[in-house]
């Protein structure tokens, strides 16, 4: 914890030992400092927004339920959220597509409308998104965990469960391969 004022990620571990003690406000604390990043990690994996809802209010469910559960040694409460949130959408996923294996239920919750898509013209769309949609599903999420739902790299790595050293390699890895051939070679030029 800070010495001059907490942190946010203090502030929100404050809320969950609080809540964790039957602490009302300290809980309607903590649903208002998740709320919108959790609403915008459901709202772009969700086609309409009644279904959106539907996960946001389960995911606040279950996270009442797990607050006895949570460790701060294994992540924030940012992170535990989304983990919370990520799994009931793979568990409706599942449900809807029995049989499905977790790896392609996982892959359905992948983002395709980003703002960078939005700036880029019709044929530079195109070209992106097809060398997005070559990318394994798993550096999919990933670049959507990143860019799309602006979580740091420690935040993702809680997320799934890997270091946050492992997290910069991929996404660096991920980045240099969406990147157009032509640009590769003209900055291979520049370092010459």
């Amino acid at each position: 914890m800070s010495f001059l004022w907490p942190s946010p990620d203090d502030r929100l571990l404050d809320l969950i030992e609080r809540a964790k003690r039957g602490d009302r406000e300290a809980f309607r604390s903590l649903y208002l400092a998740l709320y919108d990043p959790v609403a915008r990690f459901v709202g772009r994996r969700v086609q309409n927004r009644e279904d959106a809802d539907d996960v946001i209010s389960r995911t606040f469910e279950r996270l009442l339920l797990k607050l006895e559960s949570f460790d701060e040694e294994r992540g924030g409460a940012l992170p535990f959220a989304l983990a919370i949130a990520r799994n009931l959408l793979l568990d409706d996923l599942r449900a809807r597509r029995p049989g499905v294996p977790l790896e392609d239920a996982a892959a359905q919750l992948i983002e395709t409308r980003t703002p960078l898509a939005e700036l880029l013209r019709d044929e530079e769309v195109r070209m992106a998104r097809e060398r997005l949609e070559a990318l394994a599903p798993e550096v999919r999420e990933l670049l959507m965990l990143r860019y799309g739902d602006g979580l740091s790299t420690v935040e993702i790595g809680q997320l799934l469960g890997v270091s946050t050293a492992a997290v910069r390699q991929r996404l660096s890895r991920a980045v240099r391969s969406l990147r157009d051939p032509s640009d590769r070679e003209e900055g291979a030029m520049a370092h010459e």
